[in-house]
């Protein structure tokens, strides 16, 4: 079983980036293979993907409200943590999944950092926990 300690300090990270993914054009590909981690049978994979669109939904119809990103995230931690204490081997597969989304573990295996870039005049917002506030301000 993975360490309560280790299970909340891998869960919270990997459900913000489920969040982040969730605006992103990568969604279909993150939504499937969270889908499968999470799932405790192959054939449950189809249930988990649905209710990752019907969060992914909640989240896009709460728009800027960090209300609904709170929500989920809480929701998505609690099952990355139960998915890890009920399946250690799972630990290594979020991880990897964590790097394909810019987030790395400190060297002091303490936390995060993320990596976020945006092009053609883009805009990126990332947050790891607590409160964030953005001002965006263009010439």
């Amino acid at each position: 079983m993975v360490g309560i300690e280790a299970a909340v300090q891998w869960a919270a990270p990997a459900a913000q980036a489920l969040i982040a993914a969730m605006a992103t054009d990568m969604w279909s590909t993150t939504r499937d293979r969270v889908a499968r981690l999470l799932s405790r049978r192959p054939e449950a994979a189809d249930e988990v993907a649905e209710e990752l669109d019907e969060a992914r939904q909640l989240v896009i119809d709460g728009g800027t409200s960090d209300e609904a990103r709170e929500a989920a995230s809480a929701e998505w931690a609690a099952r990355f943590r139960r998915a890890l204490n009920r399946d250690p081997a799972l630990l290594d597969q979020l991880r990897h999944l964590l790097a394909e989304h810019g987030l790395e573990e400190t060297e002091s295996g303490t936390g995060f950092t993320q990596n976020v870039s945006a092009t053609d005049g883009g805009i990126v917002f990332n947050q790891g926990s607590g409160t964030q506030t953005n001002n965006v301000q263009r010439s």
